[in-house]
């Protein structure tokens, strides 16, 4: 059984998981009655939640990326902390993560044009750093626990890019299914990964074992400009850029 965090969210309504999933949000889904309503922020919560699991997929995250950090340390921070807490002490093997492009989306902010996972982290904001911390906190509980966690760093995920910002960092809906697929069966005690589609350009390497990648979004040449560059006392937030 698959423990599926932040269920009622837009990237979980697209992720299809093989075999039995408990769902679990904050808030209720129509198309979900089963679901497990509670906060994560609540560590017996947490525990209760995961026991029987033998994976958690955790999505559940604030994923505005111009949060400041008083809207990102629960929900990005004590929640992940919970959820690698619960899986230990209930005896859940394995987590996926999900981390975002916004953890190195500072490198094409500072001019690279190609972002290689070889490359340390380099967050955009304070949302891409929250990401930062909940891979290193992942780490810690390998090193420490033997948890098996890969962290994926998942791009934008629509049907079709939004803009021509999204180029390099589009995820589709069905390379999205793949991307989970491979990271649920990866042989794999501790990883981060980008969670890109096959872009042209490519713009962020990936190399999970086991992702095939089948979508480009050089297939929608009719992308708009999206690329102005923010004001001054805004924030950017790492995946609109110039590739």
């Amino acid at each position: 059984m698959i423990l599926l965090t932040g269920a009622s969210g837009g990237v979980a309504s697209l992720l299809r998981l093989e075999g039995p999933v408990r769902r679990t949000d904050v808030v209720a889904h129509p198309s979900w009655p089963d679901l497990v309503v509670g906060d994560l922020a609540d560590p017996a919560f947490a525990r209760s939640v995961a026991e029987g699991a033998d994976a958690i997929v955790h999505l559940a995250a604030q994923a505005d990326p111009v949060t400041p950090w008083a809207g990102l340390r629960t929900p990005n921070g004590d929640v992940t902390a919970n959820v690698l807490d619960a899986a230990v002490a209930v005896g859940v093997p394995r987590v996926i993560l999900a981390s975002s492009l916004h953890a190195v989306a500072g490198h094409v902010d500072a001019g690279r044009t190609f972002v290689g996972e070889d490359l340390p982290p380099h967050a955009c904001c304070a949302y891409g750093a929250s990401k930062v911390l909940g891979e290193q906190l992942a780490r810690c509980y390998t090193d420490v626990w033997g948890l098996r966690v890969l962290c994926l760093r998942l791009g934008g995920v629509r049907d079709r890019p939004l803009g021509l910002s999204w180029r390099g960092g589009w995820l589709s809906p069905a390379d999205l299914n793949r991307l989970f697929a491979a990271a649920l069966t990866a042989d794999v005690p501790y990883g981060v990964y980008h969670g890109v589609s096959n872009n042209t350009p490519q713009v962020y390497g990936y190399s999970l074992p086991g992702y095939a990648p089948q979508d480009d979004s050089a297939s929608f040449p009719d992308l708009p400009d999206d690329l102005t560059p923010p004001p001054a006392d805004r924030p950017r937030w790492g995946i609109a850029h110039r590739s």
